[in-house]
Order: structure tokens, then C-alpha cells, then sequence
């Protein structure tokens, strides 16, 4: 049975492919200057003899740095504070309860005149063991580092995007405005990781996009595009309440009390006509109904301007109207950019600073200024940050050879199918064929255009294509009957090709439905502007040709690596992809969802594919024996045998989160074998190799200053950059690789950490192979960040999370969803026999480039 070993990297040789080259890392070692005893105490802090009021991290941290400065005589050393139950001293501080006075607005009423801090002493360790724990990877040590770490930043940083994670702060200095309510702050992240060389500092520059600060309805009537106040008149039936609701949930508002002191809520929900609303408010101890607007003009000579606007709620169930409302600066935005949008492009502008740049800005101003770490807590702790990036001998892969029907030269893993034209590896066919047209008659002479330069750009990839085709024209109204209408021609169409406007979710969302789950065609959308600026366009053209190839069963290219002739084409491999996929935050009425995607061919091009709904926010696939199962018969099917190994890479994982997860997973990766008759009887179970792949880290590299011989133009290291030493993990076999440049900005190596390894892969086919993935994906002329399966993964997932107006359907059930004051549930059992009703007819086919 396939378990999780924990390879130490000691027993894992590294790999010896490739050009040896030097980078620096964003990682700064944290080395022990002398020897210091530290000594934890449990903390409890209480008014008087109350019990505990809501007092937050960012409270609890005033607080107790208060105290230290007030009882100095007592608190020589500066302690550090998690926000919670714990601190850290470097010196024996006696335990017992200190007595705090002072003036802290921000403390209930109840406890203002005192407060009682209880520290109980719980633990007592040596400096030189704290370094061989951490090191080691014990987790609740490299916590208290964490703390040591941030403490400075904790008491200088308040902003509610800091209280949320504590290893990044925002700078409101920084901000730039984005438009719609939104503005981009630059930040700084900082994260102890243990490596090979010992403990060291990750740090790294970052952006968050926020929403501003100021009056609440004056950022909705941006947000929203709003142009006078009447339109925030809305009823709980409006289309746009439910994105106001949406937007706000989670959001933290001040307004001013009776008292004239600012009060503090986080939104949980809308409540509509909020001056209106009737409440019972005691009046000589007898209640007396009122209404808000009646309350606010009696207690505070308050007259409400809009009454009927809606009231923000807190899970509490107090109300107050929006236009007394103001937004907390520094809140992180949670929601998506929309794409090609004003926004996205500001974001993009704001974090697309040259590598060195950015390098410089941490080693500079981050470092000395921001960080100030000589002041840190650390380092008068017996502890030194070394001031310079950590040198890291890197190697340089050779990128695979990428097949067409000839061989693609490639440059930076960029190549071109134009120019020399490159004919398809394996070419579809299309002899029937049509054009739907949402857009006006304006368009028509740029339209055939575009199309007569498409079909030449598919035979040039060598599609079988009919150089006529039927045409249909509706509109945003009509798009059914439009797509039905298609039922008419004389056979089954290959593909139908929508030309859409240039604002048309809507439009496309009913092509999708009508093509993928019930009439089984593949689709391929194209936006107007798109299509009005490029029609001439050979480069787009071709773009467009490889996925509509690939989405008719067809294989643009493969990859020729020695690994895949001498391993994967003797023996067969299955590689598979998994991800599970959120719903964004505040969004209880969703499922997650899961994605497993297997490689069916030995060229690691054609792929089959299962999603299922589960639990939200559940970290493991629950039903991945079921879907393995289903990708094992589709291989069956197609090679008429069963996969002898299978490469299972797992992507949205994070470390906290390995080695559970992967014990979860590999028991059902195991029951899947089981539940297969003849696997089961033969007892010759495939070999697993189980692979974690991490996008979101902050590990960054950069070329060696001087070595020209690794530049991309870019300024990024070359394509093919691994790194398995040094800042790799002293706990499991583990390497970071570059697989891509970066067009802008600084590129992202992804991160492999291998768990399980029946399949005893050396460092060198583990990477081989992991680079290798990142060429195939099906529609890019270029290399991918991570191995394609795994991409694969996030769009089935991303396609089963607006799966075509299942929600609609879903929604008028009852029972699809419980709500609650807290959590909303989520009938998984409803939403996965919807989905199942609805599968694609095209499974096996790359429908979702």
C-alpha cells in the first residue's frame, strides 16, 4: 500500500542535469549569536473580575505592550505576543496577574477603568535547541519564531489585512487608486522556513489590492458604477443587492455611538429599508418599539438623509444604515478583477517592476527601513539576520523537444508555429462546421475576415477543415434558439465558432451550456474587440486554430525528453492532476470543487477528466477513489491495458496541510485499485509517486549579478531553472523550478515536494519529467508554470464552479442549501447528481481551453 515517506533530504541525492549556475535567493539566514534561554507563558487577559471581553489580536497586542512599558521594572525583556494565548520572554518573568490602567478607547467600556493580564509560566527552552527544532521542522518552534519575527510589525502595522495574516503587512503610503472602489497597496512578507543551510528568512515584496477606505455608500456608488444616490434604493429581489450583500460580507465599518466614540462592526449580511426597521429599545424598563430613523433623531439629533437605502447587520444582529457607515482603510479585496478590465490592468502596471528592482527593494528599504530588523525582537534574542540574499547553486535544464509534425525550435521555452509553419502532430478534421454571430451587420466585413484567416491558419496546422461553413446570427435575447437552430444543418457540426460582444458573460455562458452538456459540439468563443483587432493577425489566428484542434481531438505537439523514450514509452503511466478549487470567500450557497485529470496516451497529450462537488472549504479529495476509478477504465479503454505507475501531482495544498492530506488521499488512491476487480485479483497495484505542487509561496530567484550566461530579456533567470539545494527543506524531498519566463514582473518557480515514491525516481527524472508537463499544454506556444495535468485541473474546476446555470437550477430547491446565522450549508449529494445529469459529451476532449 502506498504510504507517505518522509524522505530527509540527506537521503535523497540531488539531481546533476542540466548547466550549473549561480542565483541568489530572497532568503536571508537567521544565525545564533550566543546562547539564550526563552521561557513561554500562558496568557489570559480579563476586566476585573469579568469574564473575557472580544478583545482581537490587534487589541490584545496594544495591550500587552502597554503593560510592558508601564510594569518596565519588571519586563526587562520585551516578550513576544501571538495575539492570542501565548508570549515568549527571554527572561524569568514571575507568573501571576498585573493590574493595567489607562486610557484604550478601543476596549469595551466594561473593562476601560481595569484590566487584569494572567501570565502562567508553561515551558522553558534553550536558544540552542530552539535552532535544532526549528531546523528539524517542528512546527509549534518555527511558530514562536514567526512571532519574534513579526512582533515589531504587530504593533506598528494595525490595519485589518494585517490582523488576517500575520506574515504580510501593507503600506497605506503606497496605495494607488484602481478605480471602482478599489486601490492597490504595496507590502512586504516575512516567513521563517527552515532549509538545508539551516534557518532562514523569506522575505518578499508583495501587492493586495483593498478596497478604500471613506464612506461606505460613497465606495458602493463607485464599486458598483452608480451615478446618483437614488439607485442604492434597493430591495432584497434587486439583481444588485446580492452583490452588495456579496461585496460587503466580511467588511469592516465604523460609526459613531451614542457616545459620540466610534463603534466597530464586521458585516454579515443587508438588511433592506434600514431606517424603517422597528427594534425594541428599553424606556424605564419597559420596551418601547421604534424605528432607526426615529432612534438616531432622538439619541443623536441625527436626521437620516436616505432611510429606505439598506442597513449593514453583524452576525450580533445589530443594524445600522449605510449612509452613517465608513470603511476601515486596509482591507484586502477578496473578489475577482474583472478581466481586461482598468483594474486588472492598474494591478498589473503596479507589480510588474524588473526583477533586480525588486531585489533591490528588499535588500534596501524593506530590509533596513520597514523591517528594521537590528530593532527586531529577534535579534535581541540571541538570533542575527544575515543582511544578504542567499547565493544558491542552481542548474539550467535542456527543454524537451517539442514535435509537431516537424521540430519546434525553441527559444526562452517560447516557439513559434508560423514562422516556419509547423503542421499539427496529429491534425482533426472538421467537414462541417459554423459561425453564430451575436454582434450587429457593422461588423460583417471584419468578421469573414477574421474567419478566412483562421481557416487558413487550421490548414496550415494541417485540420482537414471544409473552407465553407453555415452561419447563424442572433443575439443576447435569443442565444438559445440561436444555438438550436444549428440542429437544422445537414449533420452534426465539428465545432461551432461564436463570435461574441464585447461584454457577453451571458451569451457565453448559454454557448457553453448548449455545446458542451447538451448537444456535445465543441465551441469556440471569440470577443468582437478581439477579433475587430486582430483579424489580420497571423500570431492570434494561430492561437486560436491550436485550441479549436485540440478541442476536436486533435494533438498539436509532444514533447521528446530521454526519460519519456526510455521510461514512460516502455511501461505504462498514467499522470494525473488534482486539485480542489473554493469559492471565494463569503460565498456559502457554492460548493468546492474537485478536479482529477490522467494522462491516456504515452505522448501525455490526450486526458480524461472528472469533477465532483465537495464539502466547502474540505482540504482533501473525498471521493477520489470514485474518480480515479473512472480515469483507470477510460485508460483501460484506450491502451487495453491498466497503468502499471501513475505520477499523481497535487496542486492547492498548503504545508500545514501535507502530510494529512496525503495519508487521506493515498488510502483512496488505494481503495480505487481495490474497487477494480481485475487490479484487485492480480494484486499488481500501479505504483504511486504523490507530488505536491505550490504556486502561491514567495521563494523568489534571480540571476547571479554578472552572469549574462542565465538572463532572459526579461531580466528573470533563463526557463529550466531547479534549485534542490541549500534552501530546500531539511524534512522532505522537495525542489523549486522555474519552468517559464516572465513577460513582466519577476518570474515564480513553482514548488515540488514529494511525499510518496514507489516509483523510486531519482532527483533528475523527477525534475526531468516535471519540466517536460510544462510543455504540453495544448493550445500555448510557450512553457507552462506548472506540469499540465495540474493546469488542466484549475480549469475543469473553475468550469464546474459556474457550471452553465446549474446554480439556477439548483437554487429553486429548497434543499440545496440550509441557512444559518453562522454557515450556510451545502447539499454536496443535490449538487454532484446535477452535475452528473449534465456531463459533457466531451470529456475526453480538451473542451475547457
Amino acid at each position: 500500500m502506498a504510504q507517505v515517506v518522509l524522505h530527509r533530504s540527506v537521503e535523497h541525492k540531488p539531481g546533476t542535469r542540466g548547466v550549473r549556475v549561480r542565483v541568489r535567493s530572497n532568503m536571508f539566514r537567521l544565525v545564533r549569536d550566543y546562547e539564550m534561554d526563552f521561557y513561554q507563558y500562558d496568557v489570559f487577559v480579563k476586566p476585573g473580575k469579568q469574564e473575557p471581553p472580544a478583545i482581537g489580536r490587534t487589541r490584545a497586542q496594544a495591550l500587552l505592550y502597554r503593560l510592558q512599558l508601564d510594569r518596565a521594572e519588571i519586563f526587562v525583556s520585551k516578550g513576544a505576543y501571538d495575539g492570542g494565548r501565548i508570549i515568549y520572554f527571554t527572561q524569568n518573568i514571575p507568573s501571576g496577574t498585573y493590574d493595567l490602567r489607562g486610557e484604550d478607547q478601543k476596549v469595551p467600556q466594561a473593562g476601560a477603568a481595569k484590566l487584569q493580564v494572567r501570565l502562567t509560566q508553561a515551558a522553558k527552552f534553550n536558544s540552542r535547541d530552539v535552532i535544532a527544532w526549528a531546523e528539524a521542522g517542528r512546527q509549534d518552534v518555527i511558530n514562536m519564531l514567526q512571532i519574534y519575527l513579526r512582533q515589531l510589525p504587530n504593533i506598528k502595522y494595525t490595519t485589518p489585512a494585517h490582523q488576517r495574516n500575520y506574515r504580510m503587512f501593507y503600506l497605506d503610503k503606497t496605495s494607488i487608486p484602481l478605480g471602482n472602489g478599489l486601490e492597490v497597496w504595496k507590502g512586504v512578507f516575512q516567513s521563517v522556513r527552515p532549509t538545508l543551510q539551516g534557518l532562514a528568512i523569506n522575505v518578499d515584496t508583495t501587492h493586495g489590492v483593498m478596497i478604500q477606505g471613506g464612506s461606505l455608500s460613497d465606495v458602493l456608488m463607485a464599486r458598483f458604477s452608480l451615478s446618483n444616490a437614488r439607485q442604492l434604493d434597493l430591495r432584497e429581489n434587486d439583481p444588485l443587492w446580492k452583490q452588495i450583500r456579496q461585496f460587503l460580507r466580511g467588511v469592516i465599518v465604523t460609526w459613531g455611538g451614542a457616545t459620540g466614540c466610534k463603534r466597530q462592526m464586521t458585516v454579515a449580511g443587508l438588511v433592506s429599508q434600514a431606517g424603517e426597521f422597528i427594534f425594541e429599545r428599553m424606556a424605564d424598563t419597559v420596551p418601547e418599539p421604534i424605528t432607526i430613523k426615529d432612534y438616531y433623531r432622538l439619541t443623536q439629533s441625527k436626521i437620516l438623509r436616505y432611510p429606505h437605502w439598506p442597513g449593514v447587520k453583524n452576525k450580533a444582529g445589530t443594524i445600522v444604515p449605510i449612509e452613517l457607515c465608513t470603511i476601515v482603510s486596509g482591507q484586502l479585496y477578496r473578489g475577482k478583477l474583472p478581466e481586461g478590465g482598468q483594474a486588472s490592468q492598474a494591478m498589473l502596471n503596479s507589480a510588474k517592476g524588473k526583477p533586480n528592482h525588486r531585489f533591490s527593494e528588499i535588500g534596501g528599504p524593506v530590509l533596513s527601513e520597514i523591517l528594521n530588523y537590528n530593532e527586531n525582537d529577534l535579534v535581541h534574542s540571541g538570533m542575527r539576520i544575515h543582511p544578504d540574499a542567499t547565493p544558491v547553486e542552481a542548474r539550467r535544464l535542456q527543454a524537451p523537444r517539442i514535435l509537431f509534425q516537424s521540430e519546434a525550435r525553441v527559444q526562452s521555452g517560447r516557439w513559434n508555429v508560423a514562422r516556419p509553419q509547423l503542421q499539427a502532430f496529429r491534425p482533426a478534421t472538421a467537414p462541417l462546421w459554423a459561425v453564430v454571430i451575436f454582434v450587429g451587420d457593422r461588423y460583417e466585413s471584419v468578421i469573414t475576415r477574421f474567419v478566412q484567416n483562421l481557416v487558413r491558419c487550421l490548414m496550415g496546422l494541417g485540420v482537414r477543415i471544409n473552407t465553407t461553413w453555415h452561419t447563424e446570427r442572433g443575439t443576447g435575447q435569443n442565444t438559445g434558439q440561436t444555438m438550436e437552430r444549428l440542429k437544422k444543418m445537414h449533420g452534426k457540426p465539428s465545432f461551432v465558432l461564436a463570435i461574441l460582444p464585447e461584454s457577453a458573460a451571458e451569451i457565453k455562458t448559454v454557448v457553453k451550456q448548449w455545446g458542451d452538456m447538451m448537444a456535445g459540439v465543441s465551441t469556440q468563443c471569440c470577443r468582437i474587440d478581439k477579433v475587430a483587432q486582430k483579424a489580420g493577425d497571423n500570431q492570434y489566428c494561430n492561437n486560436v486554430a491550436l485550441k479549436i484542434n485540440a478541442k476536436l481531438g486533435g494533438i498539436n505537439s509532444t514533447v521528446l525528453t530521454p526519460l519519456i523514450t526510455e521510461w514512460l514509452h516502455k511501461q505504462p503511466t498514467m499522470i494525473v492532476g488534482a486539485d480542489i478549487g473554493h469559492p471565494p470567500p463569503g460565498v456559502r450557497d457554492r460548493p468546492s470543487v474537485s478536479a482529477v485529470v490522467g494522462s491516456m496516451d504515452k505522448h501525455l497529450t490526450t486526458y480524461s477528466y472528472t469533477a465532483k462537488a465537495l464539502s466547502p472549504r474540505l482540504e482533501f479529495i473525498d471521493q477520489l477513489n470514485h474518480m480515479l476509478e473512472q480515469l483507470l477504465r477510460d485508460f483501460r479503454e484506450k491502451n487495453k491495458c491498466w497503468p502499471q505507475r501513475i505520477i499523481f501531482f497535487r496542486d492547492g495544498m498548503s504545508a500545514g496541510e501535507f502530510e494529512q492530506t496525503a495519508r487521506n488521499e493515498l488510502k483512496l488512491i488505494q481503495r480505487a485499485f481495490e474497487q477494480i476487480k481485475e487490479i484487485e485479483e492480480s494484486k499488481s497495484y500501479p505504483k504511486v509517486t504523490y507530488i505536491v505542487v505550490t504556486k502561491r509561496h514567495h521563494v523568489r530567484f534571480i540571476p547571479e549579478s554578472g552572469d549574462t550566461s542565465n538572463v532572459a530579456r526579461s531580466g528573470n533567470c533563463l526557463p529550466g531553472l531547479v534549485v534542490d539545494k541549500q534552501v530546500t527543506s531539511p524534512v522532505y524531498v522537495d525542489y523549486f523550478l522555474q519552468s517559464q519566463d516572465a513577460l513582466q514582473g519577476t518570474a515564480r518557480p513553482s514548488h515540488y515536494t514529494v511525499l510518496c515514491d514507489e516509483n523510486r525516481m531519482s532527483a533528475d527524472d523527477l525534475q526531468e519529467l516535471s519540466y517536460a508537463l510544462c510543455h504540453v499544454y495544448a493550445s500555448a506556444t510557450s512553457s507552462v508554470s506548472i506540469p499540465t495535468p495540474v493546469y488542466f485541473c484549475t480549469h475543469v474546476g473553475a468550469y464546474h464552479f459556474n457550471p452553465h446555470k446549474l446554480r439556477d437550477a439548483l437554487s429553486q430547491d429548497d434543499s440545496t442549501t440550509a441557512s444559518g446565522d453562522d454557515n450556510d450549508r451545502v447539499n454536496v449529494q443535490l449538487w454532484n447528481e446535477a452535475l452528473g445529469e449534465r456531463r459533457t459529451a466531451l470529456r475526453t476532449k480538451l473542451f475547457f481551453l
